[in-house]
């Protein structure tokens, strides 16, 4: 069984903390969304370079410890959750409460709402 997003909400807070990410009185929300955005933004030049090919092994080695840096779009896709994480819990947001009422509520929209093409 794989963890809540609860325990790993807790868990990147925590790592945030250990790090002194956390607290950090001058984030604004702002900040907050506009790194979100920039996570979304390394995943699509993510894919321009490589696609969905995942590059971890083949590019950097971390000098530290002996493990390869994640690279590629999978590797981008999970800091976006880490920071999604991360302000969820800051903000005492319930993402499993909020993921449910919002499925709720487009199980109920229409075949392609919006009529929008992109």
């Amino acid at each position: 069984m794989g963890k809540s997003l609860a325990d790993m909400s807790d868990e990147v807070y925590r790592y945030n903390l250990e790090k002194g990410w956390e607290p950090d009185p001058d984030r604004t929300f702002g900040d907050e969304c506009a790194l979100l955005h920039s996570e979304v933004s390394e995943a699509l030049e993510a894919y321009r370079t490589w696609r969905f090919e995942d590059m971890t092994n083949t590019l950097y080695n971390n000098p530290i410890a002996d493990l390869p840096k994640p690279e590629g779009v999978g590797s981008e896709f999970a800091d976006i959750l880490v920071r999604l994480l991360h302000y969820a819990r800051t903000h005492d947001i319930d993402l499993e409460f909020e993921f449910d009422r919002k499925m709720d509520y487009n199980r109920l929209r229409q075949y392609r709402h919006g009529g929008k093409l992109l």
